[in-house]
Parts: structure tokens; sequence; C-alpha cells
């Protein structure tokens, strides 16, 4: 009773560390968000990859340098700090470079970046697309949702889709494992 009462103590601690370093989006992140929709908070970071957030709503705030393609925005985009180039406008889509922070509020069929210094925290719904190439410190980009002790690395060398709000699957994730009375052949 003593290891199952130690066991219990153990979860209920690392839920509450884990309560207290969570990250889910700020009401800055979340600023001209309306709409009745389950929407969930995603971390983006790499200093070398590319994203694209496909049939999206909601808030996307990215801080970056290099390509930014805007496909059939309805919404607002507004350029918060920096400076951007428009390279091309025409059928339904915008491109632009440079190193800018860009915040879009709305939906969108698609939002992609490729280039370096990217960051970015998406609240809303949607599809992401990720790819990281090795920095010169060997790291390929970092991305989690509301909990950063649960980050995961970009791929490299393949394309990986992410969802959001974050798609749990497998067993039920409250469930406590429980050590076994005894094996199949008989012993303790």
């Amino acid at each position: 009773m003593k290891k199952f009462a130690r066991i219990s103590l153990a979860v209920g601690a690392l839920a509450v560390a884990t309560y207290l370093v969570a990250q889910p989006a700020t009401q800055a992140q979340r600023a001209g968000v309306t709409g009745k929709e389950e929407f969930g908070t995603m971390h983006l970071q790499s200093n070398l990859g590319s994203f694209r957030s496909i049939d999206g709503q909601g808030r996307l705030e990215t801080t970056f340098k290099g390509t930014l393609l805007v496909s059939k925005l309805d919404g607002k985009m507004d350029i918060v700090s920096g400076k951007l180039r428009k390279e091309y406008e025409g059928m339904d889509r915008i491109v632009y470079t440079g190193q800018a922070t860009v915040v879009f509020t709305g939906k969108w069929r698609a939002i992609q970046w490729f280039g370096s210094d990217m960051r970015t925290v998406w609240y809303g719904r949607g599809f992401m697309r990720i790819s990281g190439e090795f920095d010169r410190n060997m790291q390929t980009g970092d991305y989690w949702y509301d909990n950063p002790a649960e980050k995961l690395p970009f791929p490299s060398s393949s394309v990986f889709t992410l969802t959001l709000p974050q798609q749990r699957t497998g067993a039920d994730q409250s469930i406590v494992p429980q050590g076994r009375k005894s094996d199949s052949l008989g012993g303790e």
C-alpha cells in the first residue's frame, strides 16, 4: 500500500509541475479571435526549416527571416515589426521576403514559411506541416502544444503533419500503471 501511495503522490506532483510550466495561449496571443470552435495552442521554433499551416483559423504570430506565402486569407495580416518586400500578388496568393514579425487573424487556406530564425505561436485550429534542416548546432527545431516540457524535434528530410487542437491517440492518459501481483508462471 505504501508503494501505491508513493506512486500516487509522484503522479500528483508531476501533474502539478506540468500545470505550472504549461504554456497555453496568453490573452495577447488570443487577441482578435472569436467563435465557439474548439481551439488549441501550438508553439514552433526552428533556426532553419519550413512550415505550412493548412485550412487554418485563429491567430498565428510568427517572427522569421525568409519567404512567406499567404494563400486565400479571409482576415487580417499585420506586420508588427521588421520589413517585408512583396514579391508577387495574384491568384489569391501573396509572396513576401524579408525579416519581420507578422500576425494573422481570421481564416486562411495556407500560410507557408521557409527560411531561418522562426518563432511561431498559433492559437486556433487546422493543420501544420513542418520540416527542419540541421543548423550549425545540429538542431532541427522544436514544436510543442501547451507544455514546453513535451517539446518534440522537427523532422529532418521529411514533412510531418500536426493537427491543432492536438489529437491524442492511444491509451487513456489518466491511467496509472499498476504492478502485477504474480507472473503467469506462478512466481511472484
